[in-house]
């Protein structure tokens, strides 16, 4: 929030400025109470006696009344010191409030996917033969998958990266214009998170589950932990990230259609 930002600490937290958190309707002030010349539309949050606000003074507001409570659960749970990394759902509800409804934020957005599907995960195979056996189990239904809803998607285990159908990558671009600014954030966080555009596409479908998803997006790093072990304090951290970040996004979707 707003406030948050305004007194971050180093550490990447700030002190704790609430005692309460509470939910309202949109349209109504932090008691409740209802503005004549407002149109309900949804839900907010408020903490103590204030309309919780984004960085850019945006009023967060929820279109579900699941996915305010959820929001306000985040907020509810910060101990004297509020740390924004412990809330996944409220940096994604921010990001789309604040700037995925801008034209040329949508525009930067969609073309950086594109740019990087070309080293898809799903699409660059491994030298090992082992690996790119597990990497053709878990992805080729993803590739085929796409190809069916996208056009021809090649694979390719060519440092140079696998050839891009042209035609394919308008229907992406088109597809991704047409989401509104949370599903435009939420196909951005799980892209970024599993390395794939596909994976994120199709897990946002509803297609894939988080389990899946993670799975897919870590075949070769797996298969590195089973061959020489666990690093402790290395890979097992790279683990639990990537649950919250693949898993944030579909739980804010999930909520948001409650």
């Amino acid at each position: 929030s707003e406030r948050v930002v305004a007194t971050m600490r180093a550490d990447g937290t700030a002190p704790r400025f609430y005692e309460k958190v509470g939910l309202v309707r949109d349209g109504a002030d932090a008691s409740g109470a209802s503005s004549s010349s407002s149109k309900t539309t949804g839900w907010g949050i408020v903490l103590d006696d204030r309309r919780l606000r984004t960085p850019k003074r945006n009023e967060y507001s929820f279109a579900t009344r699941a996915l305010a409570v959820a929001i306000g659960m985040e907020w509810e749970a910060q101990t004297d010191r509020v740390a924004p990394y412990t809330m996944p759902l409220t940096g994604l509800s921010a990001t789309a409030i604040d700037h995925m409804g801008d034209a040329e934020t949508r525009k930067l957005h969609v073309e950086t996917l594109l740019k990087h599907f070309t080293t898809d995960v799903t699409r660059v195979r491994s030298c090992d033969e082992a690996i790119a056996a597990r990497q053709a189990e878990t992805h080729d239904p993803i590739i085929k998958w796409a190809t069916k809803e996208f056009g021809p998607v090649d694979v390719s285990d060519s440092i140079f990266g696998p050839p891009t159908n042209e035609k394919a990558v308008e229907v992406l671009r088109k597809r991704l214009h047409a989401m509104c600014p949370w599903e435009l954030t939420c196909a951005f966080a799980l892209s970024a998170a599993t390395k794939s555009l596909l994976i994120g596409l199709k897990t946002l479908r509803g297609e894939l589950t988080v389990d899946q998803a993670i799975a897919a997006a870590r075949v070769e790093e797996e298969a590195q932990i089973e061959e020489w072990g666990l690093v402790e304090g290395g890979h097992d951290l790279d683990q639990l990230d990537i649950r919250v970040r693949v898993g944030a996004p579909v739980m804010l979707m999930k909520l948001r259609a409650v």
